[in-house]
């Protein structure tokens, strides 16, 4: 006995065993009448028996060999029987007794000299019989603080009343009942053994304890989750998870982290993952998953353990036990744990799992990411270092990697028949659980001014690039399985496009990187260096554009929102660029992907136009323009000839508003660019070409030479109002501005073009329409021109009338 026991280590010995004998006598009947009487007469008779009986015992009812032959049988037989409204008064009498004998060693540390009790359990208290209610206080049994010696004791009465047999033909109040009552009384054991920790007499009775307290939670909990139905097994995850809770908020986590104390990780569904194979067709992160048998901490051993935990329930995961499980997780200025929780969520992919257990892990996820976004600042800036920063960028890329696997899986699911209709209320549930953290991820106002979060964004934006390069196709196959059938929501496409939306609204991250870049120029004066976060928005807003184009090529009528969102963002954003430099940059990262859109939005124009996309379209390209325009950009040679498919693609769109800002370039005063004046003089591009040809075309769609009117007619009404630029340098006008400002010339041109191409289409003189000669770049060149038109002449006339 160590030193915080009153009672003497020698004499209290011999004397137990002197009354080992009698004490077994009078236990005997009291044992066989409580275990077969159904009389509650009876048996309440018995316990006041028996608890007379542990009061006359004075201090010897501490030693050990005492408490097994005379306290713990009858705890055994009552936690034994059937939890009911029968016996729940006799119940609630053997645990508050019980949670009275745990809370001696807490009490002790409150006030080693006065007896402080511990109030007892209330709920149970008031559901126990009048006359045994008052033996509390008229017998007080003299319970000593407990030593290690009888902790086995103590946890072998806690396992029997959390019995996985008893428990599962329980009423859900009852199971309350069960697991508040035995989560407070384990959380009082779980102060004396921290007790024993703080103690200077601690040795390595410190490590019996905590190893025997993790191994408890693993024997009752992990060996019958999976051997019980999932309504037990529920109650039986929930139960564990508050367990485990409990351990880590009672016991330090200096002591549960410490590198001093290791356990082997001897859980079976670690040696089961620890060789799952990795897919082919994913390339996921180098991470090595936790070895079995290794040995870890036991902050790493309670993580491993409820992730496994979960892992083998079957059922539908609560929010509650998700909450439950976050908390484990993401202790304070504990990143330790992340090192087991990444492996073993990708080595969920890699194993083959269903729609219904993928989107349990996402809410694990989801509940985390939560959490750790609630504490990054401090776990930044615990040093972490560059691993750290791996292992974040690791756990929040996680969704990515399951989102893509989820196509192949999902495709097999819907062979088989196994569900129908679940794939767009799946991917709904996902996509929600993803956008949520990401959205709060990269608009966290409270942490973009700090600069270590800066940095750790940089490191995970260029994570995420190298993620969606890697599985690019991977990714055009999950894109394409949606679309085959129909799905109204693209998880993949929806969670990318919300990532860019959010970094390219988000202002705070804008100033940054000015700052950034302004820092990067004052030490190096050539600025060869690029501002990472800058160029890490583009990149990312780059991957986009080439995904959602991959999307809308495989399926033009599906008009996805978010696509519309990103146009309109990314407008935005242009709008706040002020430096050359910075359009350069723009149109360097994702002039290709802008020039394909533009393509493919002419190519299918009859579909792209009833839909908002092409007006956000337009948005973007008009303040693109207006950025070209501003910067000088228009008579930059080499600028020209980088981007000279852009603008030929521009120049020649169906949609009239974006071919007729790229004209108005062409005919600005000064532009000497030989490579747009070629692709003004092209009456029909590539693009249209493929338009045109494309059988079964929409007969409401304009034809070439509609198309051709239509340019021509909106650049002469362009040439008399100048468009309208606001302070911050974005077009103020929308399309229904244009048209009001312009509104005459528009009534006027519109008319006269309907009568031409009537002329025309009797007369076959359509050569030459939509060219453009040298001289059209002088504006007054083109008030001459519609000065000497029959056309107009005779509309005037027809007005003066």
């Amino acid at each position: 006995m160590d030193q915080g026991t009153v009672m003497s280590p020698i004499e209290p010995r011999a004397h137990a065993s002197a009354q080992m004998k009698k004490i077994r006598l009078i236990m005997m009947p009291l044992c066989g009448v409580l275990s077969r009487s159904h009389n509650i007469a009876l048996s309440s008779s018995c316990l006041s028996t028996w608890h007379y009986l542990l009061y006359k015992l004075g201090d010897l009812i501490n030693h050990l060999s005492i408490l097994e032959a005379a306290f713990g049988p009858v705890l055994k037989i009552i936690f034994s029987t059937r939890f009911d409204n029968q016996n729940k008064p006799l119940w609630s009498f053997c645990i508050n007794l019980f949670h009275d004998f745990i809370s001696v060693r807490a009490r002790h540390l409150i006030s080693p000299d006065d007896d402080v009790r511990v109030p007892l359990n209330q709920n149970l208290l008031s559901q126990t019989c009048a006359h045994l209610k008052a033996l509390f206080d008229v017998h007080q049994i003299k319970w000593l603080p407990w030593d290690v010696t009888s902790f086995d004791f103590q946890l072998e009465i806690l396992g029997s009343i959390v019995n996985p047999e008893l428990l599962h033909n329980m009423t859900a109040d009852m199971a309350v009942t069960v697991m508040d009552s035995t989560t407070q009384t384990f959380r009082l054991l779980l102060e004396g053994v921290q007790v024993q920790c703080n103690s200077k007499f601690a040795d390595d009775n410190v490590m019996i304890c905590i190893t025997k307290v993790c191994k408890f939670v693993k024997k009752v909990f992990l060996d019958t989750v999976g051997k019980q139905k999932s309504n037990s097994s529920a109650v039986l995850v929930q139960f564990c998870l508050k367990f485990v809770k409990c351990t880590v908020e009672e016991l330090d986590n200096s002591l549960l982290a410490s590198g001093k104390y290791e356990l082997c990780v001897d859980i079976e569904r670690i040696k089961e993952i620890e060789y799952a194979k990795c897919s082919p067709k994913l390339s996921h992160p180098r991470i090595r998953p936790l070895a079995y048998m290794e040995l870890v901490s036991p902050a790493v051993y309670l993580t491993a353990l409820s992730l496994s935990i979960v892992a083998q329930f079957t059922g539908e995961l609560s929010h509650g036990d998700a909450e439950q499980l976050a908390s484990i997780i993401c202790p304070p200025d504990l990143l330790e744990n992340f090192h087991a929780v990444v492996p073993f969520l990708y080595m969920q992919i890699m194993r083959p799992v269903d729609s219904r257990l993928r989107i349990k892990w996402l809410v694990v996820w989801n509940k985390v990411s939560k959490r750790l976004n609630e504490q990054m600042i401090s776990y930044l800036k615990a040093g972490c270092g560059a691993s750290g920063h791996d292992v974040l960028c690791q756990f929040f890329c996680y969704p990515f990697f399951a989102l893509v696997s989820s196509g192949s899986i999902s495709a097999h699911w819907n062979a088989e028949n196994r569900f129908e209709g679940y794939l767009n209320m799946t991917q709904d549930l996902e996509a929600e659980l993803v956008i949520e953290v990401y959205r709060s991820f990269c608009t966290n106002s409270s942490y973009c001014s700090e600069p270590v979060y800066m940095v750790f964004l940089e490191h995970f934006f260029e994570y995420l690039i190298n993620i969606v390069d890697e599985n690019m196709s991977s990714i055009q196959a999950n894109l394409k399985y949606c679309l085959e059938n129909k799905s109204k929501n693209i998880t993949i496409l929806s969670v990318l496009g919300n990532v860019v939306i959010g970094l390219l609204e988000n202002a705070q991250i804008f100033n940054y990187a000015n700052k950034e870049r302004e820092v990067t120029t004052n030490e190096d004066p050539a600025g060869c260096r690029e501002p990472n976060l800058f160029l890490g928005s583009l990149k990312l807003a780059n991957r986009f554009m080439k995904l959602s184009g991959l999307a809308f090529k495989e399926n033009p009528a599906a008009q996805h929102q978010v696509t519309s969102r990103y146009f309109s963002s990314l407008s935005d954003f242009i709008g706040h660029l002020t430096s050359t430099k910075d359009v350069l940059l723009l149109f360097e990262i994702i002039g290709d992907q802008f020039t394909e859109w533009l393509t493919l939005s002419s190519t299918l124009y009859c579909i792209i136009r009833q839909g908002e996309t092409i007006d956000q379209l337009e948005k973007l390209w008009l303040n693109s323009v207006t950025h070209l325009t501003a910067n000088r950009l228009i008579s930059d040679c080499s600028f020209l000839e980088k981007h000279r498919l852009l603008l030929q693609a521009a120049i020649n769109h169906p949609h009239s508003p974006i071919s007729a800002a790229t004209t108005a370039i062409q005919r600005s005063p000064g532009s000497s660019n030989a490579g747009l004046r070629h692709a003004g003089r092209r009456s029909v591009s590539k693009a249209d070409e493929l338009f045109l040809d494309r059988p079964g075309k929409d007969p409401n769609c304009a034809s070439n030479a509609e198309r051709a009117f239509a340019l021509e007619e909106f650049n002469i009404s362009r040439m008399s109002v100048a468009p309208v630029v606001s302070g911050r340098g974005t077009v103020r006008s929308s399309t229904t501005d244009r048209r009001q400002s312009n509104g005459e010339s528009l009534r006027v041109s519109a008319g006269l073009g309907r009568k031409r191409l009537k002329i025309m289409r009797y007369s076959g003189n359509g050569k030459g329409l939509g060219k453009v000669t040298d001289a059209s770049f002088s504006p007054g060149w083109a008030e001459g021109e519609v000065c000497r038109k029959p056309e107009l002449i005779l509309e005037m006339l027809k007005r003066k009338r």
